[in-house]
């Protein structure tokens, strides 16, 4: 299986128009993860960004499998050695630089990376 084109978010129903700010790298956490959640009525645009190894990956915080957020309660999305992605619902783990399922319920399906820019210091939509 291969991965899905990258989503740009004015795709979505509650995504932003491209050129939107969507996060300050300097505003990451020292674990390097953040939710991203934009709304508009009742519609919702769920990302998770995460810096790892010097990059910063973009993805669409569902999981392939349920369909549900990665994260439960917080901001971190790594497993507890930080070499994975994982969802906190049924343990699915991902590749952080490919999004690919390398262990769970959806394995060898992906996380649906967003298309976005990096630059002065922000990570923008395209």
């Amino acid at each position: 299986m291969r991965p899905p084109r990258p989503l740009h978010l004015d795709d979505l129903p509650a995504g932003p128009e491209p050129g939107t700010l969507l996060c300050r790298t300097d505003a990451l956490p020292d674990h390097g993860g953040a939710e991203i959640i934009f709304r508009d009525g009742d519609q919702v645009a769920h990302l998770l960004v995460q810096r790892y190894n010097g990059q910063v990956y973009l993805y669409e915080n569902r999981c392939p499998h349920a369909g549900t957020p990665l994260n439960l309660f917080d901001e971190r999305f790594l497993n507890t050695d930080g070499s994975s992605l994982i969802c906190r619902t049924h343990g699915a783990q991902f590749h952080v630089e490919t999004g690919y399922c390398h262990l769970g319920p959806c394995k060898g399906q992906y996380l649906r990376a967003v298309a976005f820019e990096e630059r002065d210091g922000g990570l923008y939509s395209v």
